[in-house]
């Protein structure tokens, strides 16, 4: 099986808040995994970082680390394999996450049937969505309730439970059900005296109203809300199940948290055994993350998927939400997720020579003719080339090549693998500083690496060499001068 990850970048049509962050862009990878010609989608969003050691530089590293175990491994049997990878990965439950949902729908799309299907689930039938309102101030809440009128239920990010003039002034708007969210930031006392109101105003279900550690204020509340209590935070695996059952009605379940598929489903499973209420969410993901969770939808009672709806971009096509939330799954094998390369949520994804040399030529090698940017290993086979992208528009540009370091070179201590050249690093001035250029050489030592690379060097820029070297590139030799382009040194990386 056959693996790499790709850079995303997802905004909002709203800056998104709750008590907890604020998010202008949400960065993450998808994941592929390919077997026999096809290829599955997984995806895993760099949120919360610290919490779920999710940064970027970390699930990159998680991914080389894991390369010799995913060459070997095949998609028949994908709770097997999961149980593989969750002992490498016992602290990374998003990188976890991403590899199980691309070998489900891998496995799907090679049975040739939907990823519910595959999975030995009923079709899911009926689903709607809640929408949810990032916290604001009321006009602008009200205001994006106006913007999608008709959903089934409301989810309201509220700092303070006390906040009820902004409930008062949504339901205005609407006779829909509201769900409240404290994302954690709630005090037993001040809930417990606004519990009739928020009955009252239509309050179906509180969610995460106390922080995970406050386990006794939520058996408190347990036993004193009229208004069902469903844990988020709290809830994180089957080994917090017994926990949440003493001190909620019910789970929210988002398999990127649960570390995957095959976790979420185990969760949704015992939960109803025991009585719970069941919600099936989501991170912030785009849609090759989203569509595949649509697809547990019929284990759950509430579903809350509509983040793809909040997003100004996306990655491709999958499912879909109507004007009132409905969702419908693609007609596709798997989980029905397409990526598109047109899609503005792309951040760092695959290129084509033609694509990249226009920005080789504009940075590299200025007031030269275009013809000395056609590098001659630029179309064999085994040649890959990288994108960093920007509303669409290829800002930086990477290329690596089969090919081994020069004889008169050779990296200090053991080494397996075969080597791989790094040509044509360049980014613009407008995205220069902004990460781009982290974002493209970490991607690009990632796919060397899941391809079995041993070693990636190029000769770097004397004035590039201390931005190698804090992504643990290596001088090997002295500086020399390339002719026509300047002073150079010869660098290295490896994954060992």
């Amino acid at each position: 099986m056959k693996a790499t990850a790709h850079e995303i970048s997802l905004t909002q049509r709203h800056l998104w808040r709750s008590s907890r962050e604020s998010i202008p862009v949400q960065r993450g990878l998808v994941v592929e995994v390919e077997q026999d010609g096809v290829t599955g989608y997984g995806e895993a969003s760099a949120f919360m970082t610290d919490h779920y050691n999710s940064g970027l530089d970390r699930m990159h590293a998680d991914l080389r680390r894991l390369a010799p175990l995913l060459a070997g491994l095949d998609a028949d049997d994908p709770p097997a394999i999961w149980q593989r990878l969750s002992a490498e990965l016992p602290d990374s439950p998003f990188v976890l996450a991403a590899l199980d949902a691309a070998v489900h729908d891998l496995r799907a799309r090679l049975l040739g049937v939907p990823l519910w299907q595959a999975l030995g689930l009923d079709r899911p039938q009926g689903l709607r969505s809640s929408f949810s309102i990032g916290l604001d101030a009321t006009d602008v809440m009200i205001r994006k309730l106006r913007e999608r009128p008709g959903w089934s239920a409301y989810k309201v990010k509220l700092a303070d439970p006390g906040d009820l003039t902004t409930l008062r002034e949504l339901r205005a708007h609407t006779d829909a059900p509201f769900y409240v969210d404290g994302n954690c930031g709630w005090d037993f006392p001040r809930l417990a005296a606004m519990l009739d109101e928020l009955r009252e105003l239509g309050v179906q279900l509180i969610e995460q109203p106390f922080p995970r550690t406050a386990w006794a204020d939520a058996r408190k509340l347990k036993e004193r809300s009229p208004v069902p209590v469903i844990a988020d935070e709290s809830i994180t695996s089957l080994a917090d199940l017994d926990a949440c059952t003493d001190a909620f009605h019910g789970i929210n379940v988002k398999p990127m948290k649960a570390g995957g598929i095959t976790p979420a489903i185990a969760l949704l499973r015992t939960a109803r055994e025991r009585g719970l209420i069941t919600m099936l969410g989501c991170m912030p993901e785009s849609l090759a993350g989203v569509s595949a969770t649509a697809h547990l939808g019929g284990l759950a009672d509430y579903l809350d998927v509509d983040v793809v709806d909040l997003l100004a971009v996306d990655t491709g096509h999958g499912l879909t939400l109507d004007d009132g939330g409905r969702v419908t799954l693609p007609v596709r094998p798997g989980s029905g997720y397409l990526p598109d390369p047109a899609a503005h949520g792309w951040y760092v994804r695959p290129a084509s020579a033609a694509d990249v040399r226009p920005v080789r030529q504009q940075v590299l090698r200025p007031g030269q003719p275009a013809e000395s940017c056609a590098y001659p290993e630029d179309d064999r086979p085994r040649t890959r080339h990288f994108a960093a992208l920007h509303k669409g528009r290829v800002v930086g540009t990477a290329s690596l090549y089969d090919e081994d370091l020069p004889d008169s070179h050779a990296v200090p201590g053991p080494l397996s693998g075969r080597g791989r050249r790094l040509r044509g690093m360049a980014t613009t001035e407008e995205v220069r500083g902004s990460g781009a250029g982290a974002a493209l050489l970490r991607t690009v030592l990632t796919h060397a690496t899941l391809e079995g690379a041993g070693v990636v060097w190029c000769n770097a820029r004397s004035s590039a060499a201390g931005f190698y070297a804090r992504h643990g590139f290596q001088v090997l030799g002295e500086e020399f001068e390339l002719p026509e382009i300047g002073p150079h040194f010869l660098m290295f990386w490896s994954p060992r």
